[in-house]
Formats: structure tokens, sequence, C-alpha cells
């Protein structure tokens, strides 16, 4: 086809057909289309994409070209987006994507148990080896409610549980995201988070076992605390797939090994917010004072616990996409 020679005849020949195509790719946005429309529009984006070719050699620099590349770009996007994700994309995403990557990547889960174990089991013998050790590694407003021979968990009776569960998920979400983002460390970071969490707990109960007043604390935390823990792990187990994209990528790059493994990692978000959620909202409410039974309290704790180790582990579907390899990840 003959194409004018002056950039305002290729304009007045062509400007009808571009304006038709960038209200259509505008209309995109508003909802569905009939069929016939979305046929022109695939049309009159194939020819504005030769004409914006036209443009460039002919009349490089010129309004036409600048026209030209906006509503082309704006047409291809219309065209060629991603679908929006819809109910039935996250339910997949939720029952299927997310238990498969926690399952897939079981060794990154077990070395973030190690590492707060080892904090757990260091802070512990380092209290109970030495109580003066202590005044170190247990916070002060502990030691103090401790040597007044109550819990400090007691104030949270008479606070206000709305303020009390926003504080609680509050620092639960930051220990999480830090145990998550500081993946980013090659792992260094998330081994610390742990390390120190782990350390920190398990001076507290030693320091609090050595009071006699242990069963109170095992008390306060049997409703939320195997829920709370498990979350921080899963979290964890988030940092070690980052890191392993960049300790050992495998055939990939390594920014294409953290981007593909980045995606996978951020599917166990979906376990670990929710979790912390109800954690706030059940160590605000019911974990505090006498107003349940331990016993309750131990069997809501286990049971949600369990339910959602069963979620995790017995949910069936394909194995999430990603780099293969690494110390991190199990083929």
């Amino acid at each position: 086809m003959t194409r004018p020679r002056s950039v305002g005849a290729f304009v007045r020949a062509r400007r009808a057909a571009w304006e038709r195509l960038d209200a259509l790719a505008r209309r995109v946005t508003a909802g569905p289309m009939p069929l016939a429309e979305v046929e022109e529009l695939d049309r009159l984006y194939r020819r504005a994409a030769g004409d914006l070719a036209h443009a460039r050699s002919a009349f490089p620099g010129s309004e036409a070209e600048g026209y030209l590349a906006q509503v082309t770009a704006r047409a291809y996007g219309a065209l060629y987006r991603p679908p929006r994700p819809g109910p039935r994309a996250l339910w997949r995403l939720v029952a299927v994507e997310a238990p498969a990557t926690f399952r897939r990547h079981a060794g990154a889960l077990g070395l973030a148990a190690a590492f707060l174990a080892a904090g757990l089991a260091g802070g512990a013998l380092a209290v109970w080896a030495d109580p003066a050790t202590a005044t170190v590694l247990v916070p002060e407003r502990v030691r103090d409610s401790v040597a007044a021979g109550r819990l400090w968990t007691d104030e949270l009776v008479s606070a206000a549980p709305g303020l009390t569960g926003s504080l609680i998920a509050h620092n639960n979400v930051t220990v999480a995201a830090l145990a998550f983002a500081l993946g980013l460390t090659a792992g260094l970071g998330t081994a610390w988070i742990l390390l120190a969490n782990g350390l920190l707990l398990g001076a507290v109960m030693a320091h609090v076992a050595q009071h006699g007043m242990l069963g109170g604390l095992l008390g306060f935390t049997a409703a939320h605390g195997p829920t709370e823990l498990s979350a921080i792990l899963v979290a964890a187990q988030g940092g070690f797939i980052l890191a392993g994209a960049l300790v050992d990528p495998g055939e990939w790059t390594r920014s294409a090994a953290l981007a593909a493994r980045g995606r996978e990692a951020a599917r166990l978000l979906l376990v670990v917010v929710p979790a912390l959620a109800l954690v706030a909202l059940v160590e605000g409410t019911v974990s505090p004072g006498a107003r349940f039974p331990v016993a309750l309290k131990a069997a809501r704790g286990l049971a949600l616990a369990a339910a959602r180790g069963a979620w995790l582990v017995m949910s069936r579907g394909p194995s999430t996409s990603g780099p293969q390899g690494g110390p991190y990840a199990r083929g």
C-alpha cells in the first residue's frame, strides 16, 4: 500500500483509524467487550503498528510518531495484558500452590526449625546453668514481674483487647517480615532472627521455671503458641528459599533464580499472614487470665496447628515452578 509522503497527508489519511483504536483500547478497562469489537481492536492495532514503523522511518520525531507510539502501546496493553486473577485463581493459589511450595521446600523449613531450636536450647541452658545470665538475656520487665511473683502476661487481662491484639500482631508481623526479607542476606539475617528469638524464648522459659511459674506461662501460650511459632518458621522458610537463589542458583543466573524463587516464597505469605492475624486475636482474648481452662486452651492451640498442618501437608496439586537444585530445595 502506498503511504502519503507528507506528515500532514499521512495524518489526515489515518487519523480516524487511530482515534477509533484509542477509543477501543480505553474501553477495555471498563468491562467486557463484544467479540466484534475485540476483533476490530486487534485489526486496528496491527495497522497502527505498521503506521508507527512508517512514521519512525519517514517522519522521525514528529508529533504523529509520538501519538502513534502512545496509542499502540495502550492497545498492546489492552490486548495482551495478563488476565485479572478471579476467585478460582485465588482459590488455587491458597489451596494448591502455597501448600505445594511448602512441601517442595521442606529442607528450608527444617533449616529454620534447626536454628530456632538451637536458640531455644542455648537460651534455656545458659540461664539454667547460671541464673545471673537472665540479667542479660531476659527483658527487665519480665524479670521485675517474675520477682514480684506474677507473670507479665497477666497485664493483658486489663488491657483493651483491640489495642492488645494490634500490638501483638505488629510484633509478630515484624519478626515474620524480617525472617522472610533477610533471606536476601544469603540467609544469614534469617538465621540470626531465628537464633535471637529462640535464645530469648528459651531464656525466659528457664527463668520462669526457676521461679516455679512455668506452668502458668505454658498455660498462657497453649492456645496460640504452636500456631505463632509455626507461622514464623514458615516465614523463615520463605527467607531461606530466597537465600537458596543467591547461594546456589544452579543453571540460572542469580537474578533469574531470585525472581523465580521470590515468586515461590511469596506464596508462603498466604500461610503466614492469616495465621498471625488469628494468633493476635487469640493471644489478646483467649490466652490471658483464667477465663478459659488450660485444657481448653491447649486443645484449641493444638487443633489450630493440626488443621493448618493438615492443609499444608495433605492438600494435593502440582509442584510450583522455579529453578531446581540448591541447598534449600527438594527436587
